[in-house]
C-alpha cells in the first residue's frame, strides 16, 4: 500500500514539468504546420522540422524526469531504474532522428532506411518496455513515461 502512495507522489511531482516541456516544443511545431498544410514548398521542410521537434520533446522529457528523480530516489535505485531507461530512450530517439534525416536526404535509399528505421524503433521500444518491467520489479513505485502522460491527460 505504501508504494501506491509513493507512486502517486512521483506522478504529482512529474506531471507539470513534463507537460511544460512537451508544450514548449510542440506548440511551435503546430504553428508551423498550418502554413505547411497549404504551401507545398514549406511542406517539404516541415516533416524534418516536426520530426526533430517530436524527438527533442521526448529527449527533453527524459532529461526532466532524470533531474527530478535524481533528487527523489536513492542512488542505487536511480541508477538501476530511471537512469538506464532514460539513457536507452534518449539514444533511441537521437538515432531514430538521424536515420530519418539520412533517409530524407538520400533519394535512392528511403526504402532500405525505412526498414532499418522500423526495426530500430521496434527494437528500442521493446527494450524500453522490458527495462520498465524490470524497473517495476526493483522499485514497485517506479513510474513510466506512459503513466505520466496518462496522468496528465486525466488531470
Amino acid at each position: 500500500m505504501e508504494h501506491l502512495f509513493e507512486r502517486q507522489a512521483r506522478l504529482n511531482v512529474m506531471k507539470r514539468p513534463v507537460r511544460v516541456v512537451a508544450y514548449f516544443f510542440l506548440i511551435p511545431g503546430l504553428i508551423f504546420a498550418i502554413p505547411a498544410w497549404f504551401v507545398p514548398a514549406i511542406a517539404s521542410v516541415f516533416f524534418p522540422i516536426m520530426l526533430f521537434c517530436l524527438c527533442a520533446t521526448a529527449v527533453a522529457r527524459e532529461i526532466v524526469r532524470l533531474r527530478l528523480m535524481k533528487s527523489y530516489l536513492t542512488t542505487t535505485i536511480y541508477q538501476q531504474t530511471v537512469q538506464k531507461v532514460a539513457r536507452l530512450t534518449i539514444i533511441g530517439y537521437v538515432v531514430a532522428w538521424l536515420i530519418a534525416v539520412v533517409m530524407l536526404s538520400i533519394p535512392s535509399a528511403p526504402g532500405y532506411l525505412f526498414v532499418i528505421f522500423l526495426f530500430w524503433v521496434g527494437g528500442v521500444s521493446f527494450s524500453v518496455n522490458r527495462m520498465n518491467w524490470t524497473a517495476k520489479q526493483i522499485d514497485p513505485a517506479y513510474v513510466t513515461m506512459g503513466e505520466i502522460e496518462r496522468a496528465w491527460w486525466k488531470r
